[in-house]
């Protein structure tokens, strides 16, 4: 029973510390799960085979690229934490390779 009440203990401790950083970054659970939810959606769209999107980003002069990046650029500044700076990184790698294919 003792060693019950540590665990839990440490769970409160956990939870305690967790909220504080969530509530210094001023962004909910909520919000970093739209923001994730965008980033797969802007990455789908790159992927696309059946948009232009994909095609078009070859061409570093094409406006569909600048609009990408813009758009990836605009998720960026919202980006907090580490799980949605790794989808920003595939986002970027996605761009760059795709715009150094021509």
């Amino acid at each position: 029973e003792e060693e019950e009440e540590e665990e839990q203990q440490e769970l409160v401790r956990r939870k305690s510390k967790r909220q504080k950083v969530m509530s210094a970054s001023n962004q909910t659970e909520t919000q970093r799960r739209q923001l994730r939810h965008d980033q797969r959606k802007l990455y789908s769209k790159m992927t696309d085979t059946t948009l232009n999107v994909n095609e078009e980003m070859g061409n570093v002069e094409s406006s569909v690229l600048h609009k990408v990046r813009k758009e990836n650029n605009v998720l960026w500044d919202n980006v907090r934490y580490t799980r949605e700076a790794v989808l920003d990184g595939e986002n970027i790698d996605l761009i760059s390779s795709r715009a150094a294919r021509q």
